[in-house]
């Protein structure tokens, strides 16, 4: 059975928002917050299964994580993943939305990097494998 209470009437909650109250079944005087742990299912992508390991080539630091060709490398390596995932599960149309992100992300990284540092974008190309985009569209 669900209730509804305002947070004003419970203790500790700092919200102003009405909060959904389940009751567990097997005591009726327990409540908890939330969706119950079935429900608790996160699609977030938490970076598990991607190789990175050509990415330190690309650091100017041990600790970089923001160049350029840093998160060219990082983004080439999450597009090789989706790839291969996309070859198997070929309905999958979320990761497939989420594929075309990445390299719109990638592309616009690239020409950014191209104007900026002419040597070191071929570089990357070279080193990475990546075809040139098309220039003058984003």
């Amino acid at each position: 059975m669900a209730y509804l209470a305002a947070c004003t009437s419970l203790q500790g909650l700092q919200s102003h928002r009405p909060v959904v109250l389940t009751q567990v079944r097997s005591s009726p005087s327990v409540f908890r917050t939330g969706p119950p742990p079935s429900l608790q299912i996160s699609a977030r992508y938490r970076g598990k299964g991607t190789d990175l390991s050509r990415v330190p080539a690309f650091q100017r630091s041990p600790t970089d994580s923001g160049s350029s060709e840093v998160q060219i490398a990082r983004l080439t390596a999450r597009v090789a993943q989706l790839t291969v995932h996309l070859q198997e599960h070929k309905k999958d149309y979320a990761s497939r939305r989420g594929l075309m992100q990445v390299l719109s992300r990638r592309k616009q990284l690239l020409l950014y990097l191209q104007s900026t540092d002419r040597p070191k974008y071929e570089h990357v190309l070279q080193s990475l494998g990546i075809r040139a985009p098309k220039s003058g569209s984003i």
